[in-house]
Formats: structure tokens, sequence, C-alpha cells
């Protein structure tokens, strides 16, 4: 009894299979979404609030920070003040099982979770010349160091940003806010504090602002472009406890290398192919042994998209269609269209989308976050 010859391009294929499993080697693949299940819409616990993002914190704890927040009143209508950001935690949802995700505020309402600086018309931002001055988040923190007890170090890059409107009137920098816990006690919200106002200057990308994950000694730090695309940089967690407050530690990647030097926000070669500054998340998949962006093409649609990557510079796949969500009947259809890697088991078999999508009331727009988990083939 003869055994069959397989083709010498099946045999090299699956040779080449073994080895990239047997020696953890990272790849870029083509993501295949095998169902879709709704969650309903995050749970605020009687609050008014515009594009969450999340990242896991400690224990089974998941720390989300939020943009303008307002209370609703006992008839569900939008009231005063506004709030530029705020802080809650949720528990991981059940990954099989759809359910309401609850979002606790130990912290109460009325103050920022990122303080306003003492030029950006503290501390509503609200300016006697009826401009306004923000710091809206468009990712969580990064999670540098967690240690025993509950402690965990982070940071955030948020943009100064100053509007009209909505429309920016200046060209913003970025100050590097600490964040930090030294308990896993949901009952206190985590401390913050202007660590470094400006760190990135108004001409240098707001390296950390976009995006963020953490692999190996190295903190991955996405920012946006002038050309509508990523640009990164990274940080080698050999400060205190992951601090990342030192521009010593920093490299930027130009032109296909790491290099010291840090790059104006002009500088050829700093985009990187197929990616989209439009809000999202960057993390690493164990199932796929790859980098993964899920993000939206921005408003007025809930249209996301993935991309893949054997590393966090690249490259990238073009980002390709794997969901689209409903949208609001506001004067804000749909945006922020995030992923949730904090809520999930780390396995890579499923991820958690929310967006942001408002409807109207006489008491102005009413925000809503859907959330939907995938799951991947």
């Amino acid at each position: 009894m003869s055994c069959a010859v397989l083709p010498a391009f099946l045999v090299a294929l699956l040779l080449g299979s073994v080895h990239a499993l047997a020696t953890g080697i990272r790849r870029a693949v083509n993501p295949v979404v095998a169902s879709t299940t709704s969650y309903g819409s995050l749970d605020n616990g009687g609050l008014n609030r515009d594009s969450c993002t999340s990242t896991a914190w400690s224990g089974n704890n998941v720390l989300w920070v939020c943009r303008d927040t307002q209370p609703l009143s006992p008839s569900g209508l939008p009231t005063l003040p506004v709030v530029v950001n705020t802080a809650s935690y949720s528990t991981k949802p059940s990954a099989t099982t759809p359910g309401t995700l609850h979002l606790t505020s130990p912290q109460g309402f009325g103050s920022p979770f990122y303080a306003l600086e003492s030029d950006e018309c503290p501390t509503a931002g609200v300016c006697s010349d009826g401009t306004r001055w923000v710091g809206w988040p468009d990712t969580a923190p990064v999670v540098v160091f967690q240690g025993p007890g509950g402690a965990v170090n982070a940071y955030a890059f948020i943009a100064r940003q100053h509007l009209s409107g909505l429309s920016l009137i200046n060209t913003p920098s970025y100050t590097l806010y600490h964040v930090g816990s030294a308990t896993s006690d949901t009952s206190m919200i985590p401390s913050t504090s202007v660590d470094v106002s400006s760190f990135w200057g108004t001409t240098q990308i707001g390296y950390g602002s976009a995006a963020s994950v953490v692999s190996g000694s190295y903190a991955y730090l996405y920012g946006a472009t002038p050309s509508g695309n990523l640009a990164v940089a990274r940080a080698a967690l050999t400060g205190f406890l992951g601090a990342l407050n030192s521009k010593s530690l920093y490299e930027y990647y130009v032109n296909g290398a790491w290099t010291t030097t840090t790059p104006s926000h002009t500088a050829s070669g700093i985009a990187l192919a197929n990616t989209r500054s439009a809000q999202g998340t960057v993390y690493y998949s164990n199932k796929w042994a790859s980098f993964v962006w899920i993000g939206g093409d921005g408003f007025p649609n809930a249209n996301f998209y993935v991309s893949t990557a054997p590393a966090p510079e690249g490259p990238w796949t073009s980002p390709t269609l794997f969901y689209s969500g409903a949208v609001g009947t506001g004067s804000l259809p749909a945006y922020s269209a995030v992923a949730h890697p904090g809520l999930t088991d780390g396995t890579g078999n499923y991820i958690f989308l929310t967006w942001t999508r408002t409807t109207s009331s006489s008491g102005g727009d009413i925000y809503d976050q859907p959330l939907v988990r995938v799951n991947w083939a």
C-alpha cells in the first residue's frame, strides 16, 4: 500500500506552519468573523457619556475613561454641568452569555479624571470668550506595571485642544498624565496627575494619544500623522515601574528603522503603510500570534475594520471591513469605533466592540454605546 505524495508547495506550507508554531514566529493574518452577539448598551449609571475606552486594570477589573459626561435627569434628559472626561470601573462580561455591562463611578460626578491645566480655563474648560478647552482621550491609559495587591502604574497622553464650537483653533501639544492605583479596591478610582505638560510639542507626533500596546520590554505608542496614518514610537520599560516620562527611553520608527532622534510631525518616512489614524485600538492576539488594529472610518459611520502585523511597527495588512453597527438618529449618528481587549479572557478567540451614537432629546443629544462580541473563526 503506497502513501500519496503531497505536492511540493503544500509540503512547504505545512512545514512553514509547523516551524512558525514551534518557534513562536509572529505573523500577519486575515481575520474571519464566525458570529456576532449584541450585549445591549453600556449602563453608565445615570450619566450621559461620550466615547468610552477601556483597559484591563487589576484583578478582574476594567478601567473605563470617557469624554464629555453629564448627569441625566430622572426623566432621562441631559442636564448641566458637562465634565470633559470621567472614569469608571466594570468587571469583564461573560464570554458566552450576553448581558448588560454596568459601569460604576466611585468618585461620583463633578471632577474630571484628567484635570485641565492652569492655562486651559479650569475646571470646566469654558473660557470667558465662549471658547472651550477639552481633555478628550482617544484611548485608555497604557499600563506599564502591575504589582502585588492590585498596584498599577500607567500613563496617558492627552491632546491640549482649544475649540470654538467643535472647530479646533490651536495646534495641540500633548501632555503626559500619570495614572496609578495602590490597590484593587474598586471603591476608589485611580489617581491622576500631570507628569509632563506638553511632553510632545506642537510640531511633534502625539505618540501614545491614538493607541498603545505593551510587548516584551517596550511600550509601543501610536500617534496620528497629518497624512491620516499612524506613526509609532517605543519606550523601554526600564525606568522606575516602567515610567514613560523621560525621552531618553524613546525610539522612533522612521524609514523602516528605529532611531533615537525625535522626528517632526511632517517628517517623511514616519507614516506606517496601511494604517489609519481614525480612533482605534491596537492589541496582541495569542490566537493569531499577531498584532491587531481595530478601528473605524470615522463620523458618521460605525464601520469596523481590522488589520494585522507580525510586529508593532508592521508591516500592516490592508484594513478590511468586518462589522457595521447601527447608527443613531441624533446630530452625531456614529463615531468612536474601538475594540476592548481588556474585556476578554486573552485567548484571542473573540473581541468586544463599542461605538458612540446619539439620539435627540429636548435636553440635547443623548449618547449611547452599544457593546458587541465578535467571535473569530
